[in-house]
């Protein structure tokens, strides 16, 4: 099952200028206003509108639907992970990879609490080969693709890291809290380990 990857984009300067210039327009008024007890700076947050003509000028590139690749995807297998950008492939062995870090907690919609929710591109995968540092995000829409990938990584790739004793601790430890963390699940959707 290919996932696709999640990249956050890298805004430029002016970008980061003009960012900051629509939230100096919406929120330093509008504390002005709560501070000297004039509600009539409140008003300011009208100016949250401007957010839209920014993301149409960004060509949206900081939207969810711009984070997930469409071209670049990542598999994973009982003795690899492969991934997959436009027309080429590149393959990783478990037994190549060191202080591998999986983290896998989330899918599109998935409740954090009442009134929130996750997008479905938390989910990483981090690990050092040759000396070099890889991280890799990646989105999974779903909860039958969520848990398609954890029985997966339950029952084949977790006994392969561990045999191969190059799972990073932390990440086994954080993949097991995050797979069990609410045990009064909103979500109905986690079996404890």
């Amino acid at each position: 099952m290919k996932f696709p990857l999640a990249i956050h984009q890298r805004p430029t300067i002016l970008e980061i200028f003009f960012i900051t210039l629509i939230i100096a327009i919406i929120f330093i008024p509008f504390v002005y206003g709560i501070t000297t007890n004039q509600p009539k700076f409140c008003f300011s947050l009208v100016g949250a509108i401007l957010i839209k003509p920014f993301n149409i000028a960004t060509k949206n590139k900081f939207t969810i639907s711009k984070i997930i690749q469409k071209t670049k995807s990542i598999s994973f297998y009982e003795n690899c992970i492969e991934i997959y950008e436009n027309q080429n492939t590149v393959t990783y062995n478990w037994s190549e990879l060191e202080e591998v870090e999986i983290d896998i907690f989330a899918y599109k919609g998935r409740r954090i609490d009442s009134d929130s929710w996750h997008d479905g591109i938390e989910n990483s995968i981090n690990f050092i080969k040759n000396g070099q540092h890889f991280e890799y995000r990646f989105y999974i829409e779903s909860v039958d693709q969520f848990k398609s990938l954890r029985k997966l990584y339950r029952e084949s790739v977790l006994p392969k890291l561990e045999q191969l004793n190059n799972l990073k601790e932390i990440g086994f430890l954080k993949s097991q809290l995050n797979f069990s963390r609410n045990y009064n699940n909103i979500n109905n959707d986690v079996d404890y380990l």
